[in-house]
């Protein structure tokens, strides 16, 4: 039986265990494909980027599923200038050809995921968009800063209406003992919305869309691209809602802004 037929029989009698329990079940019995597939991935990444400039990163975006790999060039000649970013000097990277799928789990999900989360803990990456799924489920991860930061007044009164916004009492939830405490024997507090809220969305992997109004403590993570005429022209995200967010340690804040006003404009 190939491997592709394994994961795929084994993801059948894991149906409904949760996505911890079949990324737990995938890292130990398939844990040495994926560490050649996320050492493969990370060389080619490196390869990729010394061959295509040898320069250091002047700004660095990635679009997850986006659907339109062929968008990379577009999008990076135009905003390069926009920019004012010297190509001569810094790469201007936006890779638009990752794909993530929460609800399959192969060496190609778990390698995405140590890819981002890699170039996240380096601090190289600056903006990461995706379909709102994937971006719920990064904003959970707290990788995005708080807009408010970030944003000039006048920038805040433009986007407001297009805010994505996560609980940071949910994500107090998340980093809590009774969290580990739950995570361990399954066990939770079913009068604790938020205990509520996250069995859930680790039974489906879906999480309710909620109105800012109904948290506790609001906090604006992402903007949403939908109504993006470049990404429109560029066929990405067609057919999907869309968000974007700052990497919370970027330290080019300033162009990950100009970035998602460039998608915007």
């Amino acid at each position: 039986m190939s491997l592709h037929d394994e994961i795929r029989e084994q993801q059948k009698k894991l149906k409904g265990q949760g996505f911890k329990a079949k990324l737990e079940y995938f890292w130990e019995y398939y844990k040495i494909h994926t560490i050649v597939i996320i050492c493969a991935v990370a060389l080619l990444s490196m390869l990729i980027h010394d061959i295509r400039s040898n320069k250091p990163y002047g700004f660095y975006a990635v679009m997850i599923n986006s659907g339109a790999s062929s968008a990379q060039e577009q999008l990076e000649y135009g905003f390069a200038p926009y920019a004012g970013i010297d190509t001569s000097k810094y790469s201007c990277f936006i890779d638009t050809a990752e794909s993530y799928d929460l609800q399959v789990i192969t060496e190609t999900t778990i390698a995405t995921s140590q890819k981002i989360m890699a170039n996240v803990a380096g601090g190289d990456l600056d903006v990461l968009a995706a379909d709102s799924n994937i971006f719920t489920y990064y904003a959970n991860q707290e990788v995005f800063a708080d807009l408010r930061t970030v944003l000039s007044k006048e920038q805040i009164e433009k986007y407001q209406d297009l805010f994505i916004y996560v609980d940071q009492s949910y994500l107090d939830y998340l980093n809590s003992e009774e969290y580990q405490t739950y995570i361990s024997t399954g066990e939770f507090d079913k009068n604790n919305k938020y205990a509520v809220i996250a069995d859930n969305y680790n039974k489906d992997l879906t999480f309710p869309p909620t109105d800012p109004s109904e948290m506790e403590r609001p906090i604006p993570v992402g903007i949403k691209l939908d109504n993006s005429a470049i990404l429109k022209e560029t066929g990405a995200y067609s057919g999907y809602s869309s968000a974007a967010g700052v990497i919370i340690n970027s330290s080019r804040k300033d162009l990950a802004v100009k970035f998602i006003e460039y998608l915007l404009k």
